[in-house]
């Protein structure tokens, strides 16, 4: 699907089953699913908490190209440090941080106070295992985005990154997200928000596209506008070449333009101006980026709560 983990509800923790890296991408024994075959349109299909079952293994594998790209991840915090005055003693979280590849990279450069939280118990497990593995001091949380556990004006930065905002079909839905960053953030507090630039994609998504993931799967992709035109709308088949269709996912993610998000950010009390710059990110299979191709890295400063 090409685009990272987001909020969901709490559940229990996993026990600890797999090793970092070696073993994270290593596919489980799966049933063969039908598919639901031609559709007039996917907006109908498209569960309305879609995120809380998609984050699982087979997302890493179709999508390990770029959200498993260290090049990616080391660019991206380039780019962080360099539109955000963040220091060392800051304390970070980092929201719906998948399995946590901007903690971790923050932790690696100093950053001391580093806080990891998401809704996916599979990916906050591998996050967890890494860590571990590299002796990395890094909490990851499992848990909702929408009703974090953490005190009002508690923080001082919230990153939100790889395209983790807009999977919230209302617009309402999606202030809220943004008006709990706000209740943690202390006063003056920074916001980074990485997420696709809405008009560049509205503009030129790919209505079908497929590839290789390896030498036995692929996964081929169909993608729509809805029908107010405010999100694209995706389908996901994946197949193994000897055993057949093994994943089929519908998801639908809110196409934000530059000036609409800032309006946003400005009416939940976050100061202007804003400032936005591009981000890109490569594949190393070098095929379908889909809602990564083009995205806008926007920071904000809280005020006063």
């Amino acid at each position: 699907m090409h685009h990272v983990p987001g909020i969901g509800t709490c559940e229990t923790e996993s026990p600890t089953t797999s090793s970092p890296r070696e073993s994270d991408h290593e596919p489980s024994p799966r049933s063969v699913l039908p598919s639901i075959g031609p559709v007039d349109r996917l907006e109908p299909h498209v569960p309305r908490e879609w995120w809380k079952g998609l984050f699982n293994e087979v997302y890493l594998q179709t999508d390990g190209d770029v959200v498993e790209n260290d090049d990616n991840t080391r660019q991206d915090i380039d780019l962080v440090l360099s539109a955000a005055p963040l220091v060392p003693s800051h304390r970070i979280l980092d929201l719906c941080c998948g399995q946590g590849r901007h903690s971790l990279e923050l932790c690696r450069r100093g950053f001391a106070d580093v806080t990891g939280f998401d809704q996916s118990s599979y990916l906050i497990q591998i996050a967890r295992n890494r860590a571990r593995s590299e002796g990395l001091d890094v909490p990851f949380h499992e848990g909702d985005a929408r009703d974090l556990p953490l005190a009002s004006s508690s923080c001082d930065a919230v990153l939100v990154m790889g395209n983790s905002f807009g999977y919230i079909e209302d617009d309402a839905g999606n202030r809220d997200f943004l008006e709990e960053i706000h209740r943690i953030l202390k006063p003056s507090g920074l916001l980074v928000l990485d997420l696709t630039d809405g008009g560049w994609i509205r503009k030129n998504f790919e209505r079908r596209s497929w590839e290789w993931i390896d030498r036995t799967r692929f996964a081929c992709r169909e993608r729509e506008l809805s029908a107010n035109g405010g999100r694209l709308v995706c389908r996901e088949i994946v197949v193994d070449i000897q055993r057949g269709v093994i994943a089929e996912n519908f998801y639908a993610e809110r196409l934000y333009e530059e000036a609409e998000i800032g309006e946003i950010l400005r009416g939940l009390g976050f100061r202007v101006p804003v400032h936005s710059r591009s981000v890109s990110s490569g594949s190393t299979r070098n095929q379908d980026l889909g809602l990564m191709s083009h995205r806008m890295l926007v920071t904000a400063v809280a005020e006063t709560a």
